[in-house]
């Protein structure tokens, strides 16, 4: 693998997954850029970021923990920019002002934020897909498949009909929409016998039709849930942007009840530090589950083999 420093520490979470073969892109630049969006926006904060970045510096220049630090140095740095748009400085909304939004005070707009962020990640991810495919030579899942050129134009046209409906406004005509969704379910069913008769192969099913079709019925459903269930798992990005202000309004409010300077500034430290620790490794896994589950499956297989050269001393 071979990228820019800025993004190398990302490739130890990519070969998690899999590592690239020859025909197939290297997601690490994609990875690093969406992974530590996501993670600053669902843990947005000035002050705790820094204390991420700090705790980076400082493995990273320890040669067992470099990878670790350099990740934490990174996302601590989105942490920070996005604190910045939130006006949070250890979860206190007071200290500075917000550039952007505060998310407490924007629920609705935090929460549709996270879908059209959802959306933006998908689609590029189609692409990635369908460039992937090509690569290999696979018309049937390139262009055909629910993740080729006809999944793609199912989902935009999907997208489009649905946003027009709760936006109230008539984005494309519904009777185009049905005939542009149908023709694509119709052509998602019969792609192996299109891809075959394209590629001049006989015969043009490799199983017994019967079984071909009742089964290419079900995907089809199954790729409407994924479609839709996949854009919405997305909601959880603007939901722990959400608790991460929540969480501290709790241990805020636990301080005031002691009712002493000295213990209000103790269960502030210690909920900072919680937060920093518990919601900080959340977020992390979350993101992981976002890129691996939502993304990758969609056009990474990750089944190539790492080049280790054989030294000799």
């Amino acid at each position: 693998l071979k990228n820019i420093k800025l993004f190398k520490p990302f490739e130890y979470l990519v070969k998690m997954y899999g590592i690239p073969s020859y025909n197939e892109i290297d997601p690490t630049s994609f990875f690093s850029i969406s992974y530590m969006f996501l993670f600053g926006a669902m843990f947005g904060d000035l002050g705790q970021g820094f204390v991420l970045l700090l705790g980076g510096i400082i493995l990273a220049k320890a040669k067992r923990n470099k990878i670790l630090g350099g990740l934490l140095l990174r996302l601590g740095l989105s942490s920070m920019i996005f604190g910045t748009l939130y006006g949070a400085v250890f979860g206190f909304e007071d200290i500075i002002p917000a550039l952007l939004m505060r998310p407490f005070e924007n629920i609705n707009k935090v929460l549709a934020g996270a879908v059209v962020i959802a959306i933006v990640l998908i689609l590029i991810s189609y692409i990635f897909g369908i460039v992937n495919k090509l690569k290999r030579k696979d018309i049937e899942e390139g262009i055909f498949g629910k993740d080729g050129l006809v999944g793609l134009l199912f989902y935009i046209c999907l997208l489009t009909l649905i946003g027009g409906k709760l936006l109230g406004k008539t984005i494309l005509p519904m009777e185009t929409g049905v005939v542009i969704i149908l023709l694509s379910i119709a052509l998602m069913i019969f792609k192996e016998p299109l891809s075959n008769l394209i590629m001049g192969k006989k015969p043009l099913y490799n199983e017994d039709i019967s079984g071909y079709y009742i089964e290419g019925v079900f995907s089809i459903i199954e790729t409407l849930l994924s479609m839709l269930s996949g854009t919405v798992s997305f909601i959880r990005v603007g939901a722990f942007a959400l608790t991460h202000v929540g969480l501290f309004i709790a241990f805020q409010t636990i301080g005031e009840l002691i009712g002493t300077t000295a213990g209000n500034i103790i269960v502030l430290i210690l909920g900072n530090i919680i937060i920093i620790g518990l919601e900080g490794l959340i977020v992390f896994i979350q993101g992981l589950r976002l890129q691996y589950y939502e993304l990758f499956s969609r056009y990474y297989k990750g089944e190539g083999k790492e080049f280790n050269p054989i030294n000799i001393k």
